[in-house]
């Protein structure tokens, strides 16, 4: 059978595994991510497929930024500023006489989820993703869809005829709190505070920790010991869902995923949901609340390595139509 490699780029760490057609991952290894030096970024995966390069059929690659996921052109590289208008999987391609393929790090889990983990079968759901930065992959019934996509017509329109139930003075408070919300998630997202990296970075700090440590850090949250650790994790958690509150009112989701490797941690993903519910409290945003599901992705931190290759997979089979 044959295997192909698969890369996910992140802003702190390059992760690599061999996968092949049934998805069983073989880790390779984690590397650092050059900070600045585009040279450096682009020798170290040179490297990379050259230690495998006789072992694999193709290359999926999941990368953050906006990238044209038929190309392997990378806009803008998100966090990584130096990876913008560069390349990517034309350079890999033609150095390496390899098929390439690139998609964002946020798509890649949604795919991942929405074939094979917790988004199988739903009919509109969402990931966001926690690491370095956040990420968001829309997703309906395994396929992702864009802002920016005719797709999202149906689902608005859901949102809208739900609201038609509702009277008119519902609705001003609705757009009320929505406003306010939309306003304070945005905010949220420019400042970075979503990420994951930064929150245990934080966390360190207040443990006093050489070096940051996500298993000590959440080793002592378990504790509940610490009252300036625990203040730091609920609010992180407050802002994740503020961001959740904003998405399932704009879209309306059956389902959100949280991904990343901190996902893996069944404490982050309770305090989300309380943090949640408290707000929907606060705010008399209770409907529906029996049906959303807030639960973590299924593949955890290996979403983006598995997602990637489901694009690789999709491209190869639009080329051989």
């Amino acid at each position: 059978m044959a295997r192909f490699l698969t890369i996910d780029i992140g802003g702190t760490f390059i992760k690599s595994a061999l996968i092949d057609e049934q998805f069983k991952l073989e880790m390779l290894e984690k590397r650092p991510t050059p900070k600045t030096n585009l040279d450096d970024f682009q020798a170290s995966l040179d490297d990379l497929v050259a230690s495998v390069r006789d072992e694999i059929a193709g290359i999926s690659i999941s990368c953050p930024g906006q990238i044209n996921d038929k190309t392997g052109f990378i806009h803008s590289g998100g966090l990584i500023s130096y990876l913008k208008l560069y390349p990517l999987g034309q350079n890999l391609a033609q150095k390496h006489q390899i098929p390439v393929t690139v998609i964002n790090d946020a798509n890649a889990a949604g795919l991942a989820e929405g074939r094979l983990g917790n988004l199988l079968d739903v009919d509109y759901g969402a990931v966001l993703v926690l690491g370095t930065g956040v990420g968001l992959a829309l997703i309906s019934k395994g396929q992702l869809f864009s802002l920016r996509n005719a797709e999202l017509i149906p689902l608005l329109q859901r949102f809208q005829t739900r609201d038609k139930a509702q009277n008119n003075q519902e609705q001003a408070e609705q757009r009320q709190i929505g406003n306010q919300f939309f306003q304070a998630s945005l905010q949220s997202l420019f400042e970075n505070s979503g990420s994951a990296v930064n929150f245990i970075n934080q966390a360190s700090q207040v443990l006093n920790l050489e070096e940051a440590d996500g298993r000590l850090v959440f080793e002592q949250l378990e504790t509940g010991h610490n009252p300036d650790l625990n203040q730091l994790f609920q609010d992180y958690c407050r802002q994740i869902a503020l961001h959740i509150i904003n998405l399932k009112g704009l879209f309306d989701f059956d389902r959100i995923l949280i991904g990343g490797g901190i996902s893996q941690q069944e404490l982050l993903i309770e305090e989300i949901k309380r943090q949640y519910d408290l707000l929907c409290q606060e705010q008399k945003l209770l409907r529906d609340k029996e049906e959303f599901k807030i639960l973590s992705c299924h593949f955890h931190n290996q979403a983006n390595l598995i997602g990637a290759f489901c694009h690789f997979q999709d491209m190869k089979a639009s080329i051989e139509s």
